[in-house]
């Protein structure tokens, strides 16, 4: 029996439980899910694109067409074949457990199919501050994204998303909206954020992040689209110096783009239709907003504090009180 559930703004059919997912009615899904049987999907027909590689070079998944349709292979662990009209077929392999499968799924294959079909999302992490602000973290892997969307969350501000964001330009500016609320954390940022680290556990065997779902937190729904008020970009923290200021400076220009495009998801990196699409659907959000900076500070997680400081008062200077704020001195008034 198909169950049907909520991801971004998009309903998903799947044949196989989704449990980081809220439930939805049923309906016309965006995206349909079904598992195949191991051996059944044969590569000897795909043509080998492009491969996937994590830093230090080791390929993480290789990815192959034939005609309209892709097949992402992470050896060992899971074939994704996703088809026309969303279709998304996933084959275990040996060592391609639930919990893998699904976390590929909802974090790669549904991100960077809704961007084959000209939607805009982005590699990053976003929270509305306990001000109203929302604001929203890009960068490399490993430059804190995560560390710093949860200390904001830690210290009362809600976490939209912390690995994948869907951002729509509209009439009065910028929307964002995560994929399911959850926190990955390398162990020593866990242990500098959180007390415990009760409610973690492993997802992948490609990072040795540990995962915490915060659906009930929601109560079990999709969050609302919040506009979107400021973008930063963590820049390398090697490069800052030894006890230096947190260092908040305005990105413009091509700087700013290429900050984004880097972060973008992508289907097929070699399809220049879906460049120009995200090309296009970034040009259109900056030019309603937010405002993009770039942001520097020493990786020492005993300055997380200072950094939540320095970004709260970047953003109340450039956004000022957002609509939230304003709400609650007319309710005082």
């Amino acid at each position: 029996m198909s169950l049907f559930y909520r991801i971004f703004d998009i309903t998903v059919q799947s044949d196989f439980g989704l449990p980081e997912l809220p439930l939805a009615g049923s309906g016309v899904a965006a995206v349909r899910v079904c598992k195949a049987s191991p051996g059944s999907i044969d590569e000897s027909s795909f043509e080998q694109t492009f491969e996937w590689t994590e830093p230090r070079g080791s390929v993480i998944c290789r990815v192959m067409r034939r005609g309209n349709e892709y097949l992402y292979v992470f050896d060992g662990f899971a074939s994704y074949l996703i088809s026309a009209g969303g279709m998304i077929s996933c084959m275990p392999h040996e060592h391609g457990d639930g919990q893998m499968i699904r976390h590929l799924l909802l974090n790669q294959l549904i991100p960077r199919y809704l961007a084959s079909q000209g939607r805009l999302v982005l590699h990053a992490s976003a929270v509305t501050l306990v001000n109203g602000h929302t604001v929203a973290f890009l960068g490399n892997s490993g430059r804190g994204k995560s560390t710093l969307a949860s200390s904001f969350h830690r210290h009362g501000a809600v976490l939209i998303d912390d690995d994948c964001l869907l951002l729509e330009p509209g009439g009065e500016g910028v929307t964002a909206l995560g994929g399911f609320p959850g926190i990955r954390l390398f162990p020593d940022s866990l242990h500098a954020v959180f007390d415990e680290n009760e409610g973690f556990s492993t997802y992948s065997p490609y990072s040795s992040k540990q995962q915490l779902l915060l659906k009930n937190e929601v109560g079990g729904k999709q969050a609302d689209p919040q506009f979107l008020d400021a973008l930063f970009v963590l820049e390398d923290p090697e490069s800052a110096g030894q006890g230096c200021p947190v260092s908040i400076t305005p990105l413009i220009g091509s700087k700013a783009v290429m900050a984004m495009i880097s972060c973008a998801f992508c289907l097929d990196p070699a399809d220049k239709q879906v460049i120009a699409k995200n090309f296009r659907n970034i040009g259109q959000a900056m030019a309603k907003g937010p405002e993009l900076y770039s942001l520097q500070y020493q990786r020492d997680h005993g300055r997380l504090a200072e950094v939540r400081v320095a970004i709260e008062a970047c953003v109340a200077e450039v956004a000022g009180p957002s609509e939230s704020s304003l709400q609650s001195s007319r309710r005082r008034e």
